[in-house]
């Protein structure tokens, strides 16, 4: 990481340096051609199809292997899931060895073994390639899919990752993305879902690994400390009894859209951000003409901190932490263009404006040759860093065999940048970008920046967080929040919620004491975490968290807050002073509360109720239908929290809520933290003492 950043600031530096160095009066001049020079670089091919590209580099004795497939896209359909599982059933076991007995033997080697659904590869030690390549061989070759053990964990720790994406608006912005590029019934568009990994079985993996797993859609690549001598004898010795076969990939033309431009409305009312892509398909392969004049125009639109995205709408507007764009091109298919940034709510249509302004000005006017000229130096200087890394020639020469460009395509890279004009982009841009016909993806919250996009002129698509277009009735309910609710009142609405959960509000009362047991998971870490819960009316509370060996507790004794993890901060103190039994919402008053509306939550249909407590509000959504309590959203000094109560359960004659999610967004960063409790037990009102309360 520290050399990386070392890295990017030498970059930086010399680029600015570059910058400040040109006369502004008259064109630069043009940077002294270059040559690049790959050292020295072997390819063959096996008699069963398997193409081998060697890079020899005697710097450091480690050899690096990597065997790539040339797949362009796999139809997962309802099972949507198993190949992101595919790399870690693979070591789950194979003929000769346990996954337990594998993990060991990788472990004692030291080297990297690393593993998808369309490549193989190890990093070694010279000295340990040998046993390196046994395992590799065995991995490859003999695995037996049949760990249903590991299946099953891993399927339940993929689920938790998606629960705590669900409220994320970067991850539905991706999935919505796709699905608007490629279509649902495009491997390219296609998501998981719970019910997609649930379908997963072992006999999928199976299938997959028979249908393509074969050397004649494979290279691979050999880097580092050998000779190709070796190479070949390694090659023959691991490769040469692979057996060759037939694949067929069926890759469906992608259509561009052609309507002009639209903006696609994701509402999200727990974000205090709005997520802004703005996605169109482009025709572009490196092979094309335009192909360097188009990399080096997208540059100058949004690579980096350099780019006019982030010098508009970070620099000047201060609407967001950075604004990039990215072009990507594909040899087989349709590639794509996107420009993003994750801004305030109440800049949303500002934002858009600037955004397409400066997608427009690339497309309709020639760069200044100082703003091409500091790009080019950032691409020579980010070229030369990627060339101290051997691996890095032997991507690119693999990158010319599956794509059929020319053999020296990468030597000249540097030297066909340097010859683009600021005339050629222009062109290029034109004819790879229509700033006409793109689709304006958002996902925010509707009630604070539908008002701002819809004066913007452009139509207005809504999509749900899956990519299903909303019907006019549903689009109602997604972004107008209140309805008629007649002489309905809040106290009424909270009177169904005791009913619902304990029969009567007397009953709920009479709750002096809790505890429960969960298991807690937290965004990107979905590690299970036991945890025990303790409360005593009305404001002790202790929360423990025991795991690897250690006991971590915090809580509130009624008096002061204590935690053996670190000081609680005053906000962390005040809540717990200011809690008033394990019900709050007994204390609400007619003067607290009142009813907001009916609203549309998760396919739900909710009384939303607003509750002030010492000049703080909260709103609290309870199911119409069943009374029970599914959604609480506080706004904090510098954050949003957002809890969501699900899968109600009969505890000891109480109804409780098992999934407990709750979302934190703070409000000048995109930072979102979640946390996903799973309830086993509630026990009421346990004899709990002080003794329960301490350290």
């Amino acid at each position: 990481m520290k050399r990386t950043a070392y890295i990017l600031t030498v970059i930086l530096l010399s680029a600015t340096m570059a910058f400040a160095q040109v006369n502004r009066s008259q064109p630069p001049q043009p940077l002294p051609e270059r040559t690049v020079n790959f050292g020295k670089v072997e390819s063959f091919t096996l008699s069963n199809g398997l193409n081998i590209i060697v890079v020899e580099n005697h710097k450091l004795p480690i050899v690096r292997i990597d065997l790539t497939l040339d797949i362009t896209a796999v139809k997962e359909g309802n099972k949507a899931g198993y190949l992101e599982l595919f790399g870690d059933m693979v070591r789950a076991g194979t003929r000769n060895h346990t996954k337990e007995e594998l993990d060991e033997k990788i472990d004692y080697l030291g080297s990297d073994f690393y593993i998808g659904s369309t490549y193989f590869g190890v990093y070694s030690l010279k000295k340990q390639l040998t046993p390196s390549m046994e395992i590799l061989k065995e991995l490859l070759f003999h695995p037996t899919f049949s760990n249903k053990k590991e299946l099953d964990k891993l399927k339940k720790q993929f689920k938790t990752a998606l629960e705590s994406e669900e409220k994320n608006p970067s991850a539905i912005s991706q999935r919505v993305q796709d699905v608007l590029l490629y279509g649902k019934d495009d491997a390219w568009g296609e998501y998981e879902t719970k019910e997609t990994i649930d379908n997963i079985a072992l006999s999928d993996f199976k299938n997959y690994y028979n249908t393509y797993f074969k050397p004649n859609i494979a290279y691979l690549t050999i880097v580092g400390d050998i000779t190709l001598t070796e190479a070949r004898t390694l090659a023959e010795k691991y490769f040469s009894s692979w057996q060759k076969g037939k694949v067929t990939q069926e890759i469906p033309v992608l259509e561009k859209k052609t309507s002009g431009i639209n903006i696609a409305f994701v509402d999200l009312p727990t974000t205090s951000q709005s997520s802004i892509n703005i996605i169109g398909l482009v025709n572009l392969k490196k092979s094309d003409k335009n192909y360097f004049p188009a990399i080096l125009g997208n540059s100058i639109l949004g690579n980096g901190a350099s780019g006019r995205l982030f010098k508009n709408i970070r620099e000047k507007h201060g609407w967001t932490y950075g604004a990039y764009s990215v072009l990507k091109d594909s040899y087989k298919r349709s590639g794509n263009f996107r420009a993003s940034a994750e801004v305030r709510n109440n800049v949303t249509d500002s934002a858009v404006v600037e955004f397409i302004r400066n997608i427009t000005d690339i497309t309709s006017k020639a760069p200044e040759e100082d703003e091409l000229y500091l790009k080019k130096s950032e691409y020579n200087g980010n070229f030369a860093f990627e060339l101290e890394k051997p691996e890095t020639v032997a991507n690119f020469i693999q990158t010319q065999m599956i794509e059929n460009l020319p053999p020296d395509f990468y030597q000249d890279y540097l030297k066909n940048l340097d010859a683009v004009t600021s005339d050629q982009v222009l062109t290029s841009m034109k004819q790879v970008i229509d700033p006409d016909n793109l689709t304006i993806l958002i996902v925010g919250k509707g009630e604070e920046v539908l008002p701002g996009l819809e004066a913007l002129g452009y139509p207005i698509e809504h999509y749900d967080k899956y990519g299903n277009p909303l019907k006019k009735t549903e689009q109602k309910k997604e972004t107008e929040q209140k309805k008629e609710t007649g002489e309905l009142t809040a106290i009424q609405v909270l009177e169904h919620y005791f009913s619902a959960v304990a029969g009567s509000r007397e009953k709920l009362e009479k709750v002096k004491s809790i505890t429960s047991d969960m298991e807690m998971t937290l965004s990107e870490l979905p590690v299970v975490i036991p945890v025990t819960y303790k409360f005593k009316s009305p404001n002790k509370t202790i929360t423990i968290i025991s795991a690897m060996g250690q006991t971590a507790k915090q809580g509130f004794d009624g008096k002061k807050g204590f935690s053996n993890m670190g000081k609680l901060s005053e906000e962390q103190i005040e809540e717990f002073r200011r809690q008033k039994g394990y019900f709050p919402e007994l204390n609400y008053t007619e003067e607290k509360s009142a009813l907001e509306g009916t609203f549309s939550i998760d396919e739900k249909e909710t009384y939303g109720i607003v509750v002030t407590e010492e000049n703080r509000k909260k709103s609290i959504y309870f199911d119409k239908e069943t009374g029970f309590k599914i959604r609480e959203e506080i706004r904090l000094k510098d954050a949003i929290s957002v809890t969501d109560y699900a899968e109600y359960k009969e505890f000891d004659g109480f109804k409780l809520p098992t999934k407990i999610t709750t979302l934190k967004s703070k409000l000048e960063s995109p930072d979102i933290e979640t946390i996903v409790q799973d309830v086993k037990n509630y026990s009421i009102n346990p004899p709990l003492t002080e003794a329960d309360f301490k350290l």
